[in-house]
C-alpha cells in the first residue's frame, strides 16, 4: 500500500513546485506559442515578391527553437511526473533547461543584428513576435541574477539612441528625424525611473517595471499582428525599444519578488509605503507619456498635418499632464488625505486615454504603446497598489482623520493646520512665570535607551534637522528618534535621570491656551551650556516647525515643551510619544 502512494506521489508533476513558479512556466510557454504567429521580421520570402513581414511561424529556424525551448519547459515537470527515465533525466537538470533557451535567444539577437546592418529596407526591422518570445524565453530562464537585466536595458537604449543617430544618416525628413528622436526620450526615461531606480535599490520601481512589461506585451499580442498597421520597429524607423520592453521586465521577475519576499513581516507602516511609492512612480510614469503625446501632437502639428487626431492628443495630453502632477504631489505631501485625490485622479486619466482610443477608431489596428498605458496600464496600477493592499488599507484606517505626516527630508507645516503656525521668523514671547505649584512633579524613573538613529543626510544647505530620505521615500515613513548631537546625554546606568532629564518636568497644559498661559503651568528648566534652544522657543506657536524637530532631537531637556506646544505637527507628536519619557508623555495626555 505504502507503493501506490510513493508512485501517486511521483505522478504528479506539481508536487513541490511553488505556486509561483508554475505560473512563470505557464506564461513563458503561453508568450512562446503566440509569438508564432505574431510578425518576426521582414524578410525575403522564397515565392513571394518583395520584402514582407514575415511571421514567426513562416521561419523554420524560429520554429526548431521554439520547440526545444518548449522541450526544456515542460522536461521539468515530466520528470517529477516519473515519465523521464536514463539519460533523457538530464533534460530536467536547470542547467539544461538554460542551453536548451540559448538558441531562442541567439535567433533573436541575429534578427536585431541584421536591422542594425541591413542596407535597405528588404531585410531588417523586428516585429512583435520577436519581442513577446524573446520575453517568454527570458522569464522562462529565471535568472536570479539583476545583470541580465541590466544588459537587456542596455542593449534596448542603445537601439534606441542609434535610431535618430541612423534616421538623420538615412537623409530622412525633419519630422521623421525629430520623432525618432522623442521616441529614444520617451525609451530612455521609463529605463531610468524603473530599471535605473530597480537597481539603485527602489523596490517599488521593480513592480512599475513589471507592470509596464506586461501592459506592452499584452499590446503586441491584442493589436500587433494586424494585417493592416503591423507593429514593426527598426534602428533604421521612427522608434526603436518599446517593443523590447516585456524582454527587460522579463529578466527582472525573480530579482523583483525575491526583494519583496526579503520583506515579508515588515511594519504596516513601511508596505504601506512601499505600495503608496508605486502608486506615486506611476504617475510619474504618466506624466512623462503624457508629455511625449503633447510634444509629438505639437510636431505633427507645425509638420502641417492638421486633423482631428493630433488635436485631439494634445488636449487629452496636457490634461493628463496636470492631473498626475497634482496626483502625485497629493500623495507625497499626505498619503491619507491624498488617497481620495489619487484614486479619483487615475479614475479621470482612464477617460482620457479612452479618447485618444476613440481617436484612432478607423485608422488601424496597431495601436500606439503610450495610449495603451495612458488609458488603461497605469491607471490600472494605481488603483490597484492604493486600494487592494491590505497594508494600505490598514495605513488608511489608522488615521481617521486624515492627520498629515511630513515627507521625511522636508520639514513643512502640517497639512490641515491654522494659517499662520509655521513663519518665516521668531518673536520672542514674554518670559515664562513660575509655576503655580512649584513642588509638583513626577517620580523620576530611568529613561528608556533609545534607539539607533537611522542614517540620514542634511535636506537643505543650513539645516540640522535630519531625517530619512533615499529613492521614493514619501510620507508614510517616520522619523526615527536620534540622541542629542549638542547635549551628548544618555540615561544613567543606574536609571536616574540626568540633571536636564529631572527639570524637563511639566504641568498639565490645556489644549489652545495662548503661550503665556502655557509656560506658567511649566517649572523652570535649566539652561543646559551649549544648547542653542531656549524654553520660550519650544513652546512658542510661532516657533518654525523645522526648528521644533530640531529642539527635540538637539536638546532632550525641551522636549516636554515641544509636546505641550499646540503648533507641534502630528508626526512629531508621535513620535517623542515613542520615547516612553514619563514627562513626555504627561505632556501628550494634556493635549487630549
Amino acid at each position: 500500500m505504502s507503493d501506490v502512494v510513493v508512485v501517486e506521489q511521483r505522478r504528479s508533476p506539481f508536487a513541490g513546485v511553488p505556486t509561483r513558479e508554475i505560473v512563470r512556466d505557464v506564461v513563458a510557454v503561453v508568450a512562446l506559442l503566440v509569438a508564432l504567429p505574431l510578425p518576426w521580421a521582414i524578410v525575403t520570402l522564397r515565392g513571394v515578391d518583395g520584402a514582407v513581414a514575415a511571421r514567426g511561424s513562416d521561419l523554420l529556424w524560429v520554429v526548431l527553437a521554439t520547440v526545444v525551448a518548449l522541450v526544456v519547459i515542460v522536461a521539468t515537470y515530466a520528470d517529477r511526473a516519473g515519465v523521464l527515465t536514463g539519460g533523457w533525466k538530464r533534460l530536467a537538470a536547470p542547467t539544461a533547461r538554460w542551453w536548451g533557451l540559448a538558441p531562442y535567444g541567439l535567433v533573436t539577437l541575429l534578427y536585431l543584428v541584421l536591422d542594425l546592418v541591413r542596407a535597405s529596407a528588404d531585410t531588417g526591422a523586428v516585429g512583435g513576435g520577436l519581442a513577446v518570445g524573446l520575453a517568454g524565453a527570458v522569464l522562462a530562464a529565471a535568472v536570479p541574477d539583476v545583470r541580465l537585466m541590466t544588459g537587456a536595458a542596455v542593449v534596448v537604449a542603445v537601439g534606441a539612441v542609434a535610431t535618430p543617430v541612423l534616421s538623420l544618416v538615412d537623409g530622412v525628413a525633419w519630422p521623421d528625424v525629430v520623432g525618432s528622436a522623442l521616441g529614444a526620450l520617451l525609451v530612455l526615461g521609463l529605463l531610468w525611473a524603473t530599471a535605473r531606480r530597480f537597481l539603485r535599490g527602489d523596490d517599488a520601481a521593480g513592480v512599475v517595471l513589471l507592470v509596464l512589461g506586461a501592459a506592452v506585451a499584452v499590446e503586441v499580442t491584442m493589436l500587433g499582428g494586424g494585417a493592416v498597421g503591423v507593429w514593426l520597429e527598426s534602428v533604421h524607423g521612427l522608434r526603436f525599444g518599446l517593443l523590447l520592453l516585456p524582454a527587460v521586465a522579463a529578466a527582472a521577475v525573480v530579482p523583483v519578488l525575491a526583494r519583496w519576499d526579503a520583506v515579508v513581516g515588515e511594519p504596516v507602516v513601511a508596505t504601506a509605503s512601499r505600495w503608496i511609492r508605486v502608486a506615486v512612480q506611476a504617475f510619474e510614469l504618466m506624466l512623462l507619456v503624457a508629455a511625449f503625446v503633447v510634444v509629438v501632437a505639437v510636431v505633427q502639428l507645425v509638420a502641417g498635418r492638421i486633423e482631428v487626431e493630433p488635436v485631439l492628443r494634445l488636449i487629452v495630453g496636457v490634461l493628463v499632464v496636470v492631473v498626475a502632477v497634482l496626483a502625485r504631489r497629493a500623495l507625497l505631501r499626505d498619503p491619507r488625505g491624498g488617497h481620495a485625490t489619487a484614486v479619483g485622479a487615475a479614475c479621470v486619466v482612464v477617460v482620457l486615454g479612452v479618447v485618444i482610443l476613440v481617436a484612432r477608431a478607423g485608422i488601424g489596428t496597431a495601436s500606439r504603446v503610450e495610449e495603451l498605458l495612458l488609458a488603461l496600464a497605469l491607471p490600472a496600477l494605481v488603483l490597484a497598489a492604493l486600494i487592494v493592499p491590505p497594508s494600505v488599507t490598514t495605513f488608511l484606517a489608522a488615521d481617521p482623520q486624515g492627520s498629515a505626516q511630513p515627507v521625511p527630508g522636508r520639514p513643512q507645516q502640517p497639512f490641515g493646520a491654522q494659517p499662520g503656525y509655521a513663519q518665516p521668523g521668531y518673536a520672542e514671547p514674554a518670559q515664562p512665570a513660575q509655576p503655580a505649584h512649584p513642588g509638583y512633579a513626577e517620580a523620576a524613573q530611568p529613561e528608556p535607551a533609545q534607539p539607533e538613529p537611522a542614517q540620514a543626510a542634511e535636506t537643505e544647505p543650513g539645516s540640522r534637522w535630519r531625517g530619512t530620505w533615499a529613492a521614493g521615500t514619501d510620507a508614510t515613513q517616520q522619523m526615527s528618534p536620534v540622541r542629542s548631537a549638542a547635549t551628548g546625554e544618555q540615561p544613567s546606568a543606574h536609571g536616574a535621570p540626568s540633571a536636564a532629564d529631572e527639570t524637563a518636568v511639566q504641568q498639565p497644559v490645556q489644549q489652545g491656551a495662548a503661550p503665556a498661559e502655557s509656560t506658567q503651568m511649566l517649572p523652570p528648566v535649566t539652561h543646559v551650556p551649549g544648547s542653542p534652544w531656549t524654553p520660550e522657543q519650544a513652546l512658542d506657536p510661532h516657533t518654525p516647525l523645522e526648528q521644533l524637530a530640531q529642539i527635540v532631537q538637539e536638546a532632550p531637556h525641551l522636549r516636554p515643551h515641544v509636546a505641550a506646544n499646540p503648533s507641534t505637527y502630528p508626526a512629531l507628536l508621535d513620535w517623542l510619544g515613542a520615547l516612553g519619557d514619563p514627562s513626555v508623555d504627561a505632556a501628550l495626555r494634556t493635549r487630549r
